[in-house]
């Protein structure tokens, strides 16, 4: 069943799952987009949270052109995984036969062991401005597994109890940056593990200060109120006694990670999904050891003016760079 017929521009909006994300059909973008289109694209954007672009002969030039609809476009914080050529480009993969790979850790989860396993999270929440949206590619499916799971913040806080709602509204988050997806998470599998490494991998330093972050916010073109909640690099809750803190964010993640509310994304080759991150957590299932991947990521920049450093020194520099800038 159709969502909505946008007859004008020739397009048609199809569901993808019950109460977020949709299809974009009839839409060529190896070609330039007129602006009343784009309009209806953003709007779709807005309303669904994520949109699915299908193409098998999509590229990087269609993919700089979807993108350029939602904003300006940023080099990812985590610089070292752009692409040299295209700064706007990051390149996510896997290759079982890399001699020297480059940041690639393995676990074990519910039993499977797996290459490039992403827990839930908002991208660059360990960042004082988050990002708007990215734009990710398919640029070499895996033959088994691979799917990206997505879930929405609104539909998230709409689910919640009332009396849960009222104990987080105000509350704020601190979120540090953690590469060990084994400890210190919220919402992750229990059994999750990490894998002995057959070779050295190439593990890049980042020094990410902590940030601050609302856990309840209000989508502005919508007034609808959204579960800020990055389960990945959440720390604790600020002013809480750590007990009650992290009993806290272990009840607030599971109700924000319930899998029967989620959408998984099973790719074709050169799919493209553009999500809200202000609004939508993703996570990937990640690829048996033996299969290779590749996509393809341009992140839309955008701040939702609400972060912050946690130190107070930090966050006052931050704010005059950007007037100077």
């Amino acid at each position: 069943m159709l969502i909505e017929d946008t007859r004008a521009n020739g397009l048609t909006i199809r569901p993808l799952a019950p109460g977020f994300g949709a299809e974009i059909v009839g839409l060529d973008l190896n070609r330039p987009i007129d602006a009343a289109t784009e309009a209806a694209i953003r709007a779709a954007w807005i309303e669904h949270g994520i949109l699915l672009f299908r193409g098998e002969d999509q590229d990087d030039a269609a993919q700089m052109r979807l993108s350029a609809i939602f904003g300006e476009m940023e080099p990812a914080a985590t610089a070292d995984m752009n692409d040299p050529d295209n700064r706007f480009m990051m390149t996510l993969a896997y290759d079982p036969d890399d001699k020297a790979p480059r940041f690639q850790q393995h676990y074990n989860v519910g039993g499977i062991d797996r290459a490039g396993w992403l827990g839930w999270h908002w991208d660059q929440s360990f960042m004082p401005t988050i990002v708007r949206g990215a734009v990710l590619r398919m640029e070499m499916p895996s033959p088994e597994m691979g799917e990206t799971g997505f879930i929405d913040a609104v539909g998230a806080w709409d689910r919640l109890p009332d009396d849960l709602k009222a104990r987080i509204e105000g509350l704020e988050v601190v979120y540090l940056f953690n590469p060990d997806f084994v400890s210190g998470q919220y919402g992750f599998p229990e059994d999750i593990r990490a894998l002995p490494r057959e070779r050295p991998s190439k593990e890049p330093s980042y020094d990410f200060p902590p940030v601050v972050h609302p856990m309840v916010i209000t989508q502005v073109e919508t007034g609808r109120k959204v579960l800020k909640l990055s389960p990945m690099h959440a720390r604790y809750i600020l002013g809480m006694d750590a007990a009650e803190s992290d009993a806290l964010l272990k009840e607030v993640a599971a109700h924000l990670v319930d899998p029967a509310h989620a959408y998984f994304h099973d790719w074709r080759k050169n799919d493209m999904v553009v999500w809200d991150n202000w609004r939508v957590i993703h996570g990937a299932n990640g690829v048996p050891l033996h299969c290779a991947r590749r996509a393809r990521r341009t992140t839309i920049m955008g701040d939702y003016e609400v972060g912050r450093y946690l130190d107070p020194t930090l966050d006052r520099d931050r704010k005059v760079k950007r007037l100077v800038d």
